[in-house]
């Protein structure tokens, strides 16, 4: 399984947008996760912009204002997700591999508050557990 995680800065502009999708046409991954996305929605035209493969699914948490945002997309036709669970600090998705058994795989962007640093550990510890009795989990950190 190829993954890509990436934290883009943001991707407003259709430039930057178009450097991603290139990219991502010449690598051809599995799995994309883009942590700072800064967009309040990903929908079907905005998730296009960004990545060309045809059969693809894809689960956001929304930017809050001008920071943050995750965006995991997954080529439908190569994974099979079972779950979904989008935390205040993480997006993470269940995929059902044929003969190995469930992977979690876990795009997080961390506060910059440290007032809101337990509340980030706690969502971790709980991610892990979800993961822990039925399968493996990989997280991908931005702190």
């Amino acid at each position: 399984m190829k993954i890509i995680s990436w934290n883009t800065r943001g991707l407003g502009s259709r430039k930057k947008r178009r450097v991603v999708k290139d990219f991502l046409r010449l690598e051809n991954p599995d799995v994309v996760m883009f942590q700072e996305t800064k967009r309040e929605v990903c929908d079907r035209r905005f998730v296009g912009s960004v990545w060309s493969v045809r059969n693809k699914e894809w689960v956001a948490l929304p930017a809050c204002r001008a920071s943050g945002g995750i965006l995991i997309i997954w080529d439908s036709k190569k994974l099979c997700n079972e779950e979904v669970v989008i935390g205040s600090f993480s997006v993470s998705v269940k995929f059902l591999l044929d003969g190995c058994g469930p992977l979690w795989l876990s795009s997080v962007y961390g506060p910059n508050s440290s007032l809101l640093r337990k509340d980030f550990w706690v969502e971790l510890l709980d991610i892990f557990g979800l993961s822990f009795l039925y399968g493996v989990w990989a997280m991908i950190l931005m702190l």
